[in-house]
């Protein structure tokens, strides 16, 4: 028999205990009933919803990829289109600024190193976000291929993760605006098609 589908209420009220607990105890020693008291539900309804832990992370993975996304869709400017600049300025100042987000991708890391599963699910969040630069990028006319757009958003994830795991540790002068500067730098030092036709008009 098909687990019905969960509503958004009861499955927020799950997963931000499920996080709560995660930051507290770290994943691997966080349980059902742990997640139960925390959320103030039974432990066979947590079950019923989202299963065992393995399923949590999963969930807590999926939900993390739509918040940033979400994001992302209320960022959007009402009297302009959305730029990768706006984009790039969304990853330094809110998505990778979250310290309960990042909390919890550290635990995640943690457990990568042991489960493959937790590894694969991690390299396509951040595999999300690549394409969804790359693809505002190449909206934008930004970069002469695929290639060299989806390099520079390597990059710009590189620094964002960077500056935001050195922010964590606490280290001074690490979490300034220079690698946010650097990010930008990168974008605009792209080719363009109104670059191209400008250096076009030039040679002839």
């Amino acid at each position: 028999m098909a687990r019905p589908q969960m509503g958004d209420e009861r499955r927020e009220q799950i997963l931000e205990a499920f996080e709560k607990c995660v930051i507290r105890k770290g994943v691997a020693k966080t349980t059902l009933s742990d997640v139960a008291k925390e959320s103030d539900l039974p432990r066979s309804l947590v079950r019923y919803f989202v299963g065992n832990r393995a399923d949590m992370v999963d969930l807590l993975i999926n939900r993390m990829i739509e918040r940033a996304e979400d994001g992302l869709a209320h960022l959007r400017p009402k009297s302009r289109p959305q730029t990768t600049q706006d984009f790039v300025d969304f990853l330094f100042e809110n998505t990778f600024a979250n310290d309960l987000s990042n909390n919890v991708v550290g635990e995640l890391w943690y457990m990568s190193e042991r489960d493959e599963s937790i590894r694969k699910r991690l390299a396509a969040m951040y595999g999300r976000v690549i394409h969804l630069m790359v693809a505002q990028m190449e909206a934008d006319g930004i970069g002469s291929s695929a290639g060299q757009r989806r390099d520079a958003a390597n990059i710009i994830l590189s620094l964002v993760y960077g500056q935001a795991s050195f922010r964590e540790l606490g280290m001074p002068g690490m979490a300034g605006k220079a690698a946010h500067t650097h990010a930008l730098t990168i974008i605009d030092t792209l080719p363009t098609k109104s670059k191209k036709k400008t250096s076009n008009k030039e040679t002839k």
